[in-house]
């Protein structure tokens, strides 16, 4: 059994899924409107995609939009996720600059949670970077999207035990299914992890939605939701998906 990990006063990995919400606007103008609106709607998590942002280059820019979520977003845990070309984003880096990028990030001690792509870096760039994240308390999300194929079952538990063995606090994975067996095999990984940290996983598109909303049977801890923009393709609209979570919650309960 999975255990839990509490940001603030969200509790990640126990009960219904938490919803997080992703922030994708390129301006500073409009991700504060991005944000406000996202507060509006009180998900569990917002997720800022950097790498949609224009200034992302900018540290002072970067910590001013920070400070700003901070004070918009209240006691709403917030990820700082910079999303490389490699794994589906916008970002196309050397992996030093990216491990700059996320470094300069945490030292401003503002994001409670931070997304790496652990499996990008070589063992001494992991070493580095975990350590320079946990040094700040902050929680470490290790991901791995494939936007191609769902791998087979035996690569996307080595995919989620690397995670783990990194040193990451949550394990994430997302696929692409290119059938609904596909999408079974995922939430069978999901079912069959016996990490004891938390999970998020989701096969995305639209024939991979039903895995963002039957996590609290299968073990998924986070799901993600739209506001405006998806991040990912598959992501509902975020009263779509309260729905759905309440009536898979009161079938759990029964």
């Amino acid at each position: 059994m999975a255990k839990s990990i509490t940001v603030k006063n969200i509790t990640i990995g126990e009960g219904p899924p938490c919803i997080c919400v992703p922030l994708t606007e390129s301006s500073f103008t409009q991700l504060l409107e991005e944000a406000q609106e996202a507060a509006a709607v009180r998900p569990d998590l917002v997720e800022w995609r950097a790498d949609f942002f224009k200034d992302l280059f900018s540290p002072e820019k970067v910590t001013a939009v920070l400070e700003k979520f901070c004070g918009i977003l209240g006691e709403i845990p917030l990820i700082f996720t910079a999303r490389t070309s490699k794994e589906g984003g916008n970002l196309r880096i050397p992996t030093e600059k990216y491990v700059r990028l996320l470094k300069d990030t945490v030292d401003t001690g503002l994001p409670s949670l931070v997304d790496v792509e652990v499996l990008q870096l070589s063992p001494s760039h992991q070493e580095e970077l975990i350590s320079a994240i946990h040094q700040k308390k902050i929680r470490i999300i290790g991901s791995s999207h494939h936007f191609e194929r769902t791998p087979s079952n035996r690569e996307m538990k080595e995919i989620l035990q690397n995670e783990d063995d990194i040193g990451a606090d949550i394990l994430k994975l997302a696929v692409m299914p290119k059938d609904y067996g596909d999408v079974a095999r995922l939430l069978q990984v999901t079912a069959e992890s016996e990490s004891e940290k938390p999970v998020i996983t989701m096969s995305m598109g639209e024939m991979g939605s039903v895995s963002r909303f039957c996590g609290e049977i299968f073990g998924s801890a986070v799901t993600f939701a739209t506001v405006k923009s998806a991040s990912a393709p598959g992501q509902l609209p975020i009263g779509e998906l309260r729905q759905m979570l309440a009536v898979f919650h009161d079938f759990v309960k029964n």
